[in-house]
């Protein structure tokens, strides 16, 4: 806590003054003059309040004595146990610039367009939330000097032959690379941090404990080495992409270098320990957790949005009736045809379906976030280490002791330095508008699908599709704990067996084929309402349950 000089009121950081507020007096301070006793110019590190949640884990510091009223990471209404910890200081801070109440108005914004969310994710009070957080960010210097020698052609075509001529293009390099930067705390998702991405690290200020009174902070529990790999990649892009486009070098077809470090003479000067600024709300439904995060300097928005099933399916009648009319009008498909295409159709769904299942595995399990795989191989060696040294001291055989960590474990295929951004389930949504709204184009096209490999044809080729479906969405649904059972696709193949029976006996009846049309698209609807259930477990997240990591030795 900051005491304020002139009444002893508790100082606080002013987003719009950019100094420290007086709530008492009004009394308006420079940050870099207000320091605690205990605050030497010497420390490297400062006093700090970790709260810790008991539903999830979820650490966060604050410089003042302030509750928490929730949870930011899991949106647990609790107040939260609190300890005294001295955290190393980071070396520089990007200040809030936008408000809560900025925050409030994009976050409206984006509700307003989003017409499709459920009710309570525009709750005034949920919206009232918003916390202010500094994320812990590792932020990276490289440079580049010295001589380049790239590889470059020229062909030109001479009556029947391509003459290419090749040349050395060298060159004087002289860049640097100051402020790429990658978050540092395993608690804040590389999906999230990359799409409020970027700060602006010309106005990084030195840190100084007295911006975060107000505010609250994660500890960074990744090492700086983590990202490096990724940061140099970007650096060495960014330099290729400027030579190619340089007046000398682009009339030549440059060859791309093996080695774009060597070539460039890429070299990492410093990596800083940074705070950035966050706004941050969370939702908690369940065991599921929807965030809304805000980038507090430039007031970028991204936020989870599930969609309400009830709401979309009045929306998608509402729209599919006149357009239904429409296409009736002008379109007319023989009932013997009519069963092949909805097959098809139906086929559709059920890919559309398994690479949905596909999606949620993958983020369920954190394959695609680099940051959260590397803090559970940590955790891992430190269960394994604690389970060794209790053994010792039980007198037991260290060699002996197996460890169970599988529980632990997640299945993860990320073994490469580049971070993938993942997806938040718009191109799934998107082909579900396809289904609904161009049903009538897709009618024809699949009319002449069936025509042309015959209606039996069309039928069984769908089949096997489905079945396929069905055994890679049985594989991702046992890799996900939010969604258990057989994947809805089994009504897809129980439909597409039938239209198989009635297509190859030929039978006479049109009911037949209009009962089995009707059955393939029952089948089809119960899909994709799955597939909406699907896309809301994309939207959401599991609750955090962090492993206490107490900060980055190496910071």
């Amino acid at each position: 806590m900051y005491d304020c000089p002139a009444c002893g009121g508790n100082l606080k950081f002013d987003i719009p003054s950019q100094q420290l507020s007086c709530a008492f007096c009004n009394a308006f301070y420079d940050p870099y003059q207000i320091t605690k006793d205990k605050d030497g110019e010497e420390q490297r590190d400062f006093e700090a309040t970790i709260f810790t949640c008991p539903q999830c884990g979820g650490e966060i510091l604050s410089t003042d004595n302030t509750a928490a009223g929730f949870c930011s990471f899991c949106g647990a209404s609790t107040i939260l146990t609190s300890r005294i910890s001295r955290e190393k200081k980071p070396n520089f801070i990007i200040p809030f610039q936008k408000t809560k109440e900025d925050c409030k108005r994009e976050y409206g914004k984006l509700m307003r367009r989003f017409i499709y969310a459920p009710e309570n994710l525009k709750d005034p009070d949920k919206i009232n939330g918003f916390r202010g957080i500094y994320m812990p960010y590792w932020v990276y210097f490289f440079s580049q000097k010295g001589k380049i020698n790239l590889k470059g052609s020229k062909s030109h075509r001479s009556g029947d032959y391509i003459i290419t001529k090749h040349y050395n293009l060298t060159g004087d390099l002289d860049a640097y690379y100051k402020g790429i930067n990658y978050d540092g705390s395993s608690s804040f998702a590389d999906s999230i941090s990359e799409s409020i991405a970027p700060y602006d690290v010309k106005h990084m200020k030195e840190f100084t404990p007295s911006i975060l009174s107000g505010f609250y902070a994660d500890t960074n529990d990744l090492g700086k080495d983590l990202y490096s790999a990724d940061a140099k990649k970007i650096a060495n892009e960014e330099t290729l992409s400027f030579v190619k486009r340089e007046k000398e070098f682009s009339k030549y077809e440059m060859k791309v270098p093996k080695d774009c470090s060597t070539a460039f003479h890429t070299k990492l000067e410093t990596v800083d320990l940074a705070m950035f600024p966050v706004w941050f709300m969370s939702y908690k439904n369940g065991d599921r957790v929807t965030y809304a995060t805000i980038n507090g300097q430039t007031g970028k928005i991204y936020a989870d949005l599930p969609v309400s099933t009830a709401k979309y399916l009045l929306g998608a009648g509402i729209l599919a009736i006149p357009i239904f009319l429409l296409l009736n009008a002008f379109l007319t498909i023989i009932p013997t045809t009519l069963v092949s295409v909805a097959a098809v159709i139906a086929a559709i769904a059920g890919i559309v379906y398994a690479a949905a299942l596909c999606k949620i595995a993958k983020k369920e399990n954190d394959e695609d976030d680099k940051g959260k795989i590397e803090a559970d191989r940590l955790a891992r060696i430190r269960r394994e280490a604690k389970a060794r040294e209790e053994a010792r001291k039980a007198g037991l055989d260290e060699t002996a002791v197996a460890y169970d960590s599988s529980k632990n474990k997640k299945k993860t295929k990320n073994t490469s330095s580049e971070t993938k951004k993942s997806g938040n389930g718009i191109p799934t949504i998107l082909i579900i508008l396809l289904i609904f709204f161009l049903g009538g184009p897709l009618l024809s096209l699949f009319s002449m699908v069936a025509i042309a490999f015959g209606r039996v044809g069309a039928c069984l080729i769908s089949l096997v599709t489905v079945a396929i479906a069905f055994f890679v969405g049985m594989n991702a649904i046992k890799k996900i704990e939010a969604k258990k059972g057989l994947p809805a696709i089994l009504w897809i193949i129980i439909a597409e067996v039938i239209a198989l029976f009635v297509t190859v006996f030929d039978l006479v009846k049109d009911v037949y084929y209009y009962g089995v049309v009707i059955l393939i698209l029952v089948s089809i609807a119960v899909v994709l309402i799955d597939i909406i259930s699907c896309y809301n477990l994309l939207a959401t997240r599991r609750l955090p349950q962090f492993d206490y990591q107490g900060g980055d030795d190496n910071a």
